[in-house]
């Protein structure tokens, strides 16, 4: 390689936590992140798809159609910036918007909360990735793990 190319590989991250990582796609392709229980972050985001659904514009909870598509999310950590108007700094900032989006997921983080700590294959998941896990499932480590996915 020559030391003057104006454009450089990107470095394959160094992954801190494979638990967190393994969690997050659980989380991705989990419906219960919405409210109908019917829409997922891969229903929009769909990754067998270049991270998109293809469509012109996104359609959500009781078949909204959204105002804009979906933007892929594929290497979309590297992105100074999220959503298409940049309101989100960081992926994690990011991941919490869909699930409350009335047009989108249409759940609350609450709500969200509640569903997966009633299951005890997840709060054994959260336990076993997140050090600051105490005794219950927050909306932080649930991003957290969507954003590091």
């Amino acid at each position: 390689m020559v030391s003057d190319e104006p454009i450089k590989p990107i470095a394959i991250p160094k992954i801190e936590s494979p638990e967190i990582v393994a969690l997050g796609q659980k989380l991705w392709f989990d419906p219960r992140l919405s409210k109908s229980g019917g829409l997922s972050c891969n229903s929009c985001h769909n990754l067998a798809m270049g991270g998109t659904d293809n469509m012109p514009t996104s359609i959500g909870h009781k078949w909204a159609e959204g105002p804009i598509n979906s933007p892929t999310v594929l290497n979309s950590g590297l992105a100074i910036a999220q959503f298409w108007d940049g309101r989100a700094k960081t992926l994690q900032e990011q991941a919490g918007g869909p699930i409350e989006n009335p047009l989108e997921m249409a759940s609350t983080h609450d709500h969200v909360v509640k569903v997966l700590n009633s299951i005890p294959a997840y709060q054994d998941e959260f336990k076993g990735a997140f050090s600051d896990y105490t005794d219950a499932i927050t909306i932080e480590q649930v991003t957290r793990a969507l954003a590091n996915f």
